[in-house]
């Protein structure tokens, strides 16, 4: 376990506030934890120092959530010797690593203890689990130099280190830049990992640690780096939330020639969750949306996968204001393989239509369509003549709606019996038609057939090896 801090400072002066800044770094490998503290105080007497850190592993993640025991002790020496002062803090509360409590407050920590000049300071931690506390090593030095008085040209003085505590509904402090250039609040820091920040903020409660807000059209929030502008670590990394319409949660652009707006990445499962209030089928509302003339999803991989648990429905011309479009699968050349157009639901292949058997002795074998010059709808059946040698077979009614039968049909026939037999059709008209059948002798005959019937489909009574022209921009 780790608790990682800079080198402390003790200001001792002659009024009652005394000022104590100290952030400490002490390792221990064996554990795999570090912890990043940071204290200030300005308290009367010395008597309490506000302490807030973190937990985390070596990996830079935050340490389980739970209740930890930290124990303080101030030593003269920088190892043995008995402590000046000892305090253990029990229930304390970490959630997400950070952790905040007031040394002093369970045992009284004097002014006189302070006062004695250069000290170090021991640390012990018990995490959920553990059955005794672990002593970090080695001791943290405090000393007793004064606070810099570097001043900038703005100000006399400088307030690096200090504390300052009191309740407000508002904000703790305000800095308010008006010169139209410059920034409110900047923060510097060279240390390198994710817990160390040139701003770094921590809430205890449910808030946000670090908040932006930009009235004038800026981001509320901007991050510059040559690696990653904003980096968020936690339940959820990064949230972002909008009530303006039309706008957007999380914004991201790439000024790049090949770069990307928002990456999303995960090590075993989705790297990108879209999640849309959307309660309908019918409606125009959805998780994903494409912005601009040219929607495209595109993948470096092999294959392409989508996956529903029900249905898949791809509405062609949501906005009905195109004569001429289609849905279309091309090969790797760009030439059609597949397209269905709307409004027509005229569907077009490039190679041959077939569907897939399954057979009991020869496995799944393709089955290929009877391809046509038209457009034609068939029907079959069977019947027998007469003694009179003679039929009428009347058409379906649901045929009848769907082929056109008040022009040219075809009729084709087929005896089914135990002797030569004339069949021809007698008459034909859009209801039925009539078949008679007579013997090599002329006598009629009551001999069965078969007929099929083929017929133009309404509606596509011109469609002869119709020239096909390709529709849009060529895809």
């Amino acid at each position: 376990m780790r608790l990682e801090a800079k080198e402390a400072k003790m200001n001792k002066q002659r009024v009652r506030i005394l000022i104590l800044v100290f952030v400490l770094i002490i390792v221990v490998p064996s554990f795999g934890y570090r912890a990043q503290a940071k204290a200030t105080v300005q308290s009367e007497e010395g008597e309490s120092i506000p302490y807030s850190g973190r937990l985390t592993t070596d990996a830079g993640e935050p340490v389980m959530d739970g209740v930890y025991e930290l124990n303080f002790s101030l030593y003269a020496e920088v190892s043995g010797g008995q402590p000046l002062w000892s305090e253990t803090h029990t229930n304390v509360e970490v959630s997400g690593g950070a952790f905040g409590l007031v040394l002093g407050s369970a045992t009284a920590l004097s002014k006189e203890t302070l006062d004695r000049g250069a000290g170090w300071l021991e640390i012990s931690v018990r995490g959920p689990g553990d059955s005794s506390f672990t002593t970090l090593s080695p001791r943290q030095q405090l000393s007793n130099a004064p606070l810099s008085t570097e001043a900038t040209s703005s100000c006399a003085h400088t307030h690096f280190g200090e504390y300052w505590s009191n309740s407000s509904s508002s904000a703790g402090l305000i800095v308010d830049n008006r010169t139209g250039t410059g920034d409110g609040v900047r923060g510097y820091a060279t240390a390198a990992g994710a817990n160390y920040a040139g701003i770094y903020g921590v809430n205890f409660s449910t808030g946000p640690g670090v908040y932006g807000r930009s009235d004038g059209g800026g981001p509320g929030v901007a991050g510059y780096s040559s690696g990653r502008g904003v980096y968020g670590n936690g339940a959820d990394g990064v949230v972002g939330e909008s009530s303006t319409n039309g706008m957007s949660g999380v914004y991201g652009v790439s000024t790049a020639a090949s770069g990307y707006g928002v990456t999303g990445r995960s090590g075993s499962y989705f790297g990108v969750l879209a999640w849309g209030n959307d309660t309908s089928a019918s409606d125009t509302k959805g998780d994903l949306v494409l912005q601009g003339a040219y929607g495209e999803i595109f993948t470096y991989g092999d294959l392409l996968d989508l996956y529903s648990n029900d249905r898949v429905v791809i509405d062609l011309d949501n906005d009905n204001n195109s004569s001429n479009s289609f849905f279309r699968i091309l090969g790797g050349t760009d030439n059609i393989l597949w397209t269905v157009s709307e409004p027509s639901g005229l569907v077009v292949s490039t190679g041959n239509q077939a569907s897939l058997a399954q057979t009991a002795d020869y496995g799944q074998r393709l089955m290929y369509a009877v391809e046509g010059t038209g457009v034609w709808l068939e029907d079959l059946g069977s019947a027998k003549l007469s003694e009179n040698g003679e039929e009428t077979i009347y058409f379906d009614p649901i045929y009848t709606q769907a082929a056109n039968l008040v022009g040219e049909y075809q009729v084709f026939l087929t005896a089914v019996c135990d002797q030569p037999v004339l069949l021809y059709v007698a008459d034909k008209s859009a209801k039925n038609f009539v078949v008679r059948g007579a013997t090599l002798d002329g006598k009629p005959s009551n001999c069965a057939f078969d007929y099929r019937i083929v017929a133009p489909r309404l509606g596509s009574e011109t469609n002869r090896m119709d020239i096909y022209t390709t529709e849009g921009d060529g895809k």
